[in-house]
């Protein structure tokens, strides 16, 4: 397929040659391999034979572009929001309306251009520049979703090399932890289950924590999480344990313990570690970051180095 660049105003800036791997009503995905020297885009460089798969859509704002090098190896997701593309059999024309979103393997996502999109948003109709900054928290949940695809299977490569099984004990996330291992198939092959443990009686009848360590530190705490993790490593006959507690807010914190401030902790046959995150967001966005870095921390504990 040929694969054209346009600018706002129409002005072709590249093309280039590239492979339909996969189609539907609506969209196209291609691979096309960088070609051109190294270019160095500040969170990450772009070298002759890193591979694109492209995906770019005719009734969306945006394209993302998966990057990996010539081995295979993710260096991240970039997307431009553009004009909804025009595909054909043959070809995609794409018009670049400068803003960007860069998604590093690890799960940090940067919105990028800012300044060329305000420098351009004038030259739009109304309507372009309304639908552009409309797309963007569309654009970040997409890549949020691409992240967690992949954090889930290179977790599910790690558990499988070493043979080991895992489970949940979550509080504040209410078993999102547990939703996410399992949006993906296969998980059943590793994931032995999970328990919700909103009351302290679960976390002390069913988890094993510490009447002393509710009531010295409270279910919020650093040994609770420790606690918790073991319990649920014990209780579920799993190789790795994983627990969550905290406040999701909005209400429920104090000057010591405020509102977003959670633990997340980690039992492995190789020993045992907890985290303390404080989130600024609402109470839904509190819970989605915690699942996000509790995923990251299984992945650190997991990955056979």
């Amino acid at each position: 397929m040929l694969i054209r660049k346009l600018t706002h105003d129409r002005v072709e800036r590249a093309r280039y040659e590239a492979r339909q791997i996969d189609r539907g009503p609506g969209w196209v995905t291609i691979v096309a391999e960088w070609t051109r020297p190294r270019v160095d885009l500040g969170f990450a460089s772009l070298n002759a034979g890193d591979m694109f798969y492209e995906t770019f859509y005719s009734d969306r704002w945006y394209n993302v572009f998966e990057i990996r090098t010539s081995g295979g190896e993710l260096k991240g997701w970039y997307a431009d929001l553009t004009r909804p593309a025009r595909i054909t059999e043959d070809a995609v024309d794409w018009e670049d309306l400068a803003l960007d979103m860069w998604m590093s393997p690890d799960g940090h996502l940067s919105l990028l251009d800012e300044d060329e999109f305000a420098a351009i948003e004038p030259a739009l109709p109304l309507s372009e520049g309304q639908a552009v900054r409309s797309t963007v928290p569309a654009l970040r949940e997409e890549l949020m979703r691409r992240w967690r695809a992949d954090m889930n299977d290179r977790i599910a490569a790690a558990l499988a090399l070493r043979g080991w099984t895992i489970g949940t004990a979550e509080s504040c996330t209410g078993g999102l932890l547990g939703d996410e291992l399992t949006n993906r198939a296969g998980s059943s092959a590793y994931f032995l289950g999970g328990i919700i443990a909103y009351d302290n009686r679960v976390k002390r009848d069913l988890l094993g924590v510490r009447p002393e360590t509710l009531e010295q530190f409270g279910a919020v705490s650093e040994p609770c999480a420790r606690e918790m993790a073991a319990g649920a490593r014990a209780a579920l006959k799993a190789d790795v344990g994983v627990s969550v507690t905290g406040i999701a807010g909005p209400g429920g914190g104090s000057e010591t313990k405020p509102a977003g401030l959670v633990y997340i902790g980690t039992s492995t046959p190789d020993g045992e570690a907890v985290q303390r995150h404080l989130w600024p967001h609402d109470r839904v966005g509190n819970k989605r970051a915690t699942a996000d870095q509790a995923l990251r921390m299984i992945l650190s504990m997991t990955d056979k180095k």
